[in-house]
């Protein structure tokens, strides 16, 4: 008979796994000799933070779960930061803890604490892993890390479960049948879609997590409808189509100028727009009198917008039942001018020319010109951050990767390292600022050792340039803001790669390209004035 290792091995790779990221202790090594066995390739991270970051853009980047493993101890306590992410950025995670064998735990007290109740508030299921029935409890854990909304699940493993020889379990695979939605139930909308002169849609996550993509392209196509994308659903449809304004998210100047044109529409549809990516200025953003659709995988619990008509269960359902009901001839709409007006309006609030140095909007824009369409980009939290959602266009979905739900700085190295993992022929580019990189440096070992020539780009001024900005608003003395942050280049020559320092846009197009054809990964310090920052925020 196989041992509990293995049986959670197998049931990993055939849900699609062939990446698991952590760091090992004693408690974890029959599990990992497992993953050689089935093809499951473990990579050696330097932090569990970093892990579990890896993981859940592994699962942004697949659509498989991401697998964070850890020891316990201080190993189980360093994960806490990568699992709330998972939770409130709807990823699909499996994090595997190792324990104390069940029959020291009543006596021993070495690095033991209560890993269930540890990670039960940031988990959907926490359980641990017994000694009998071990792939069935697998493969619920995978169902309710999938299922809506997506999120992490926890496996506790003690050693003496771990290797131990148990029955495989049960195989079955069940046909699944969606509920969709009948036509006379979106009446309704229909009707509202007919009359409507200024519709405008706002789409989020929701429709990635349903693989509804295509359907929300022909749906706004078809009935000639404008959208916003949140900030993680940005390449939902390809951001240079005509339809597309923009992003929403956390700029409050964007917010505005979106808040305006929300005020002049006549129909507002939100399609999969959680508001976990949101500002709080989104709590009831319109009245009772306005009509408002929502369509999305769940309820509305969260009540942050209310809607006229809300629908919950198959996006896709949804939207092709709405798609059917198109009239030979589609209402007028939104004139082309008013839409070029709008998206001029938004890039005219975020252009900016400092009057010395560059400016993290010339860097950003600059980036996107050199960096090719089928760039997969991470971003780390922090004002540079905002402005890049608005000045980054997408053209594929769950492309340009971020912590938006928790909004945890040191994000964007890991999740640059899973992506090229995974796709080692894309180009791969990391944006953040020197905080961020300083939280996760270790990291950067690992771009050299797995041969990752990717582009890393720090948007350096020395500040947490948001924090700062704060502090003035409030009138607060400076304080606790300023970075000290090391010499970068030596830093990346040190780990293996290249390092240049920027100054203009004209050195940073020149830099790009550059790294852009290296063999080996590339690090790019832009010197950036953040003066512009105060407009944006």
């Amino acid at each position: 008979m196989p041992r509990t290792a293995e049986i959670i091995a197998q049931a990993l790779y055939e849900e699609g796994v062939r990446y698991a990221f952590g760091i090992p202790g004693g408690e974890v090594l029959e599990l990992l000799d497992a993953f050689r066995t089935v093809g499951i390739k473990f990579v050696l991270t330097k932090h569990e933070m970093g892990a579990g970051i890896m993981a859940e853009a592994s699962y942004q980047l697949t659509g498989r779960p991401g697998v964070l493993v850890a020891t316990l101890g201080p190993g189980i306590t360093n994960t806490t930061t990568a699992v709330a992410q998972a939770l409130l950025d709807r990823s699909a995670l499996l994090v595997i803890t190792g324990e104390v064998a069940t029959s020291l735990k009543s006596i021993y007290t070495h690095q033991l604490i209560d890993q269930e109740a540890l990670l039960r508030p940031i988990v959907k299921w926490s359980t641990t892993i017994a000694a009998q029935n071990a792939f069935d409890q697998v493969r619920k854990g995978i169902a309710i890390a999938k299922g809506p909304m997506p999120g992490p699940v926890h496996f506790n493993l003690p050693t003496d479960v771990a290797g131990s020889e148990q029955a495989e379990g049960r195989r079955f695979a069940p046909v699944t049948v969606r509920a969709l939605p009948r036509r006379e139930d979106l009446a309704p909308v229909e009707a509202w879609l007919r009359k409507a002169r200024k519709p405008l849609a706002f789409v989020g996550v929701g429709v990635q997590l349903d693989g509804a993509e295509r359907d929300f392209k022909r749906f706004i196509e078809a009935w000639r409808i404008p959208f916003i994308a949140t900030y993680k659903a940005k390449g939902v449809v390809p951001e240079d189509h005509p339809l597309c304004i923009g992003a929403t998210g956390l700029s409050p100047v964007v917010d505005k100028i979106h808040m305006a044109h929300l005020r002049e529409a006549d129909l507002v549809f939100t399609i999969g727009f959680d508001p976990v990516e949101l500002r709080s200025d989104w709590i009831a953003p319109w009245d009772e009198k306005k009509q408002t659709v929502n369509l999305d995988l769940v309820p509305n619990t969260h009540h942050v917008y209310r809607s006229s008509f809300e629908y919950a269960g198959s996006l896709s359902g949804a939207l092709h039942a709405l798609i059917a009901a198109v009239p030979k001839r589609t209402p007028g709409r939104w004139l082309e001018a008013d839409l070029d007006r709008y998206r001029r309006t938004i890039q005219h609030a975020l252009a900016s020319t400092p009057a010395r140095g560059i400016g993290p909007y010339q860097v950003a824009a600059a980036l996107r010109e050199v960096f090719p369409r089928d760039t997969i980009a991470t971003v780390d939290t922090g004002s540079h951050r905002i402005l890049i959602n608005h000045v980054w266009q997408s053209f594929e979905p769950r492309r340009l990767l971020q912590s938006n739900g928790l909004g945890s700085m040191g994000y964007a190295l890991p999740s640059a390292i899973a992506a090229k993992l995974i796709f080692p022929k894309r180009p791969v580019l990391a944006m953040m600022g020197e905080a961020g990189l300083d939280m996760v440096i270790g990291e950067m070992a690992l771009l050299a050792h797995h041969k990752l020539a990717l582009t890393l780009v720090v948007f350096r001024d020395d500040t947490l340039s948001l924090i700062k900005l704060k502090q003035q608003r409030m009138k607060l003395a400076e304080t606790g803001v300023t970075t000290g942050s090391p010499d970068y280049v030596m830093l990346a020559e040190a780990y293996g790669g290249n390092g240049f320092v920027v100054n203009d846009v004209v050195e940073l197009k020149k830099v790009a390209r550059v790294a852009l054809n290296s063999k080996r990964f590339t690090l790019i310090e832009a010197r950036i004035n953040p003066a512009e920052y105060s407009h944006q925020m």
